[in-house]
């Protein structure tokens, strides 16, 4: 069995050549037409600094992750980000499709958004002041919860933490990811999370719901394995 360190590693690994899959492409133009302002990636893995890539419009990141392996992982690429980000060139360009030509140093000036890595359990507590964030993103993080109860809690202190108006945005498989081959700790997988966080945030009076889903070609060969994701995007109630 892998240690949380070599899977963060690994976990990495799989985004380091730079190729843009089906998945990444599909991740990435979400973010890049969604995201804006003050953003927080919540679950952020080893890996916030490359879907930074992805958000010409955010203003400033902070990152969250319960791990404190993944915090330390993604602390040393951003100190050493000069020796590794032009492998990265291939997701710029991937966001010139949408945006147009971008400068040269696109991709470190994207990543120097990132003004803050921190450990934290999204289902205890989020270490911000009220409505701090236009944009929250979850990028598989609240289907690797527990249970029903901690993604309520979950939703609980994303939706404290962010502004009116502002949107969160959730990547998701659904719970068709198992894979036997990595540490359990890593991905429980809640089923249908998609419908469980649409009627929470319902609850709490977000608008503006829409789910599309992404297939994907089947391929066992990766750390999980699942067929398709849900791309779900909300908006909290501008008087609340």
């Amino acid at each position: 069995m892998e240690t949380p360190k070599e899977y963060v590693q690994r976990y990495y690994e799989s985004y380091s050549n730079g190729h843009v899959d089906e998945e990444i492409r599909a991740t990435g133009t979400f973010l890049a037409q969604s995201v804006e302002g003050v953003v927080l990636d919540c679950g952020c893995g080893p890996v916030p600094q490359l879907w930074a890539i992805f958000m010409p419009h955010a203003t400033e990141i902070q990152a969250v992750d319960l791990p404190e392996e993944s915090i330390s992982f993604v602390e040393e690429k951003l100190r050493t980000v000069e020796e590794w980000y032009g492998d990265f060139e291939e997701y710029k360009k991937e966001v010139e499709t949408l945006e147009g030509l971008l400068p040269e140093d696109y991709i470190l000036k994207q990543i120097q958004k990132i003004k803050g890595v921190q450990q934290a359990d999204m289902s205890a507590s989020l270490p911000f002041s009220d409505g701090y964030f236009d944009t929250v993103i979850s990028l598989y993080s609240l289907g690797c919860l527990k249970d029903a109860a901690e993604l309520e809690r979950a939703i609980t202190h994303i939706d404290r933490v962010l502004k009116p108006g502002g949107k969160l945005l959730h990547i998701n498989t659904d719970g068709h990811n198992k894979n036997e081959t990595v540490p359990a700790y890593t991905w429980n997988g809640i089923d249908q999370s998609s419908k469980e966080i649409e009627r929470l945030l319902t609850a709490r009076g977000f608008t503006d719901m829409h789910t599309a889903e992404q297939k994907l070609p089947a391929d066992t060969s990766g750390m999980y394995a699942y067929s398709a994701i849900t791309l779900f995007s909300a908006t909290k109630a501008a008087d609340s």
